[in-house]
């Protein structure tokens, strides 16, 4: 069955309060999920900037989960809200570099100004999308490289029955919302085309967690976006998942696309 959007859902609104009233949430959640070679999705993310990048961009940083992974760099971290960016600037493992407070629309940075932009988990939420592309295609130089993680935001019940992500999305009543840009893969190259990127990967990969103990389930429930669903839902989803985990973890996998494009 198709997804559909709710059309009474506020992405933009939704999306700045959430953030900043959980910052760094996304980070603390998926830091702890590896896939079968042991990689986080910041790690499969990062691999695919070219080595020698003196500049990169990190639109919607949050709490900038890639500035420890991309050293040698300079990491300049956007993002609009100004809890995570407070989160980036409190960061003990490494200086997070440049932070600016803007919209990945309208950026504040020069032309041509770096080698790789990145965005991490972000790009299905970036309306007007095209505008954001445009930016992106502005700041790379000639042969930059884009990299972006997306999550893929679906119910896929197996032979062992709803996996933990599809519980929790349905728990939150979210297995039939999609995100404002899903960017499909039967669209995503002539997004990207029209904006005059390249697109030349679109993979996907598998990263699991473990949740452990009431307070990790209650971490994981409200990491995910949730529009709509009020309070007495998500206490409901956080109680159901902290039943579960009192007898053993409960796996919890992600499913996660890397798009990576060049000017």
């Amino acid at each position: 069955m198709p997804e559909v959007m709710h059309a009474a859902v506020d992405w933009a609104a939704y999306v700045a309060g959430y953030h900043d009233a959980n910052p760094g949430i996304t980070e603390d959640v998926l830091v702890d999920a590896r896939d079968n070679r042991a990689r986080t999705p910041y790690d499969w993310l990062v691999q695919a900037v070219p080595a020698g990048a003196a500049t990169v961009v990190d639109l919607a940083c949050g709490s900038a989960p890639l500035a420890p992974l991309l050293a040698g760099a300079r990491v300049v971290g956007v993002d609009q809200s100004a809890a995570e960016l407070a989160r980036a600037r409190a960061r003990t493992d490494a200086r997070p570099g440049l932070l600016i407070q803007a919209r990945a629309g309208a950026l504040p940075i020069a032309s041509q100004s770096a080698e790789a932009v990145v965005a991490s988990m972000a790009l299905m939420l970036l309306r007007p999308l095209d505008a954001a592309l445009g930016e992106i295609h502005r700041l790379l130089r000639p042969g930059g490289v884009f990299v972006a993680t997306m999550p893929i935001r679906a119910v896929s019940p197996g032979p062992a029955g709803t996996p933990g992500f599809g519980k929790i999305l349905i728990a939150l009543g979210q297995n039939t919302q999609r995100y404002p840009e899903p960017l499909d893969a039967a669209t995503a190259a002539g997004r990207f085309s029209a904006a005059g990127l390249t697109l030349s990967s679109d993979e996907t990969a598998v990263f699991a967690r473990a949740v452990r103990g009431p307070d990790d389930a209650e971490r994981v429930v409200r990491s995910f976006y949730a529009p709509g669903a009020g309070p007495d839902q998500v206490a409901d989803a956080i109680a159901d998942l902290q039943r579960r985990v009192r007898s053993a973890p409960v796996a919890i996998t992600y499913r996660i696309r890397r798009l990576v494009a060049h000017r």
